[in-house]
């Protein structure tokens, strides 16, 4: 009787540490769900799928601004390139105007 009642006892004390381990792990793991959750959590009033596609629009409007001035600006440099060909044509004609001038 001695022996089995030191191997219930040896038992018991090894059922009783399990149980403290599965306590600190589960207690351990409620810990960090809760850091998790708070970290998570939706602390602002509007849904953040809705706020995204604000913003995909937004973006949008943005490229949709950026094409225009591309376009914009390349017209302008086509205006530049005719307007310095035209002037350099002029100061051709000139310059040969008043070397016909100067025998």
């Amino acid at each position: 009787m001695t022996a089995g009642s030191a191997l219930g006892v040896a038992l018991v004390g090894v059922l009783v540490e399990l149980v403290r381990r599965q306590g600190a792990a589960l207690s351990a793991v409620a810990e960090n769900t809760q850091e998790t959750r708070d970290h998570v959590a939706n602390t602002h009033t509007t849904n953040l799928r809705d706020d995204i596609d604000s913003l995909m629009h937004r973006l949008d409007r943005v490229i949709d601004a950026q094409e225009v001035h591309g376009r914009e600006l390349s017209g302008l440099r086509q205006d530049m390139t005719h307007e310095r060909r035209e002037r350099l044509a002029v100061a051709e004609r000139l310059d040969d105007h008043i070397a016909s001038l100067n025998p």
